[in-house]
């Protein structure tokens, strides 16, 4: 199986990278999607892929700015239903929050 980067610098990432990214993990926003939240994310991820493996494949052509202006498109979609979904907040963050309140509030 080959390793493909998901970003052009992922090759030269340093290792400072690393950790900055392992403090980015602790920030992660869950949601939780409607079903049909679910499946407009499921199928915009297989456009999106397909789109790009489509444009893999075609290795004599040059990708066109229709190409890119397409996965923009769909990337931000798949962006926006996201963010549509419901925020899970952790119970651990909601309780940090709680009692950040009271501190603050006295």
């Amino acid at each position: 199986m080959a390793f493909t980067a998901p970003f052009l610098d992922a090759a030269r990432m340093r290792r400072t990278d690393v950790v900055q990214d392992a403090e980015a993990v602790k920030r992660i926003i869950r949601r939780r999607p409607t079903q049909t939240q679910g499946q407009a994310l499921e199928k915009l991820g297989r456009a999106i892929e397909y789109l790009m493996d489509s444009r893999m494949a075609l290795l004599y052509e040059t990708p066109t700015k229709a190409d890119a202006d397409a996965l923009d498109i769909l990337m931000r979609l798949n962006r926006w239903v996201f963010s549509e979904c419901e925020e899970i907040v952790p119970v651990r963050r909601r309780l940090k929050a709680w009692v950040m309140a009271r501190v603050h509030a006295h």
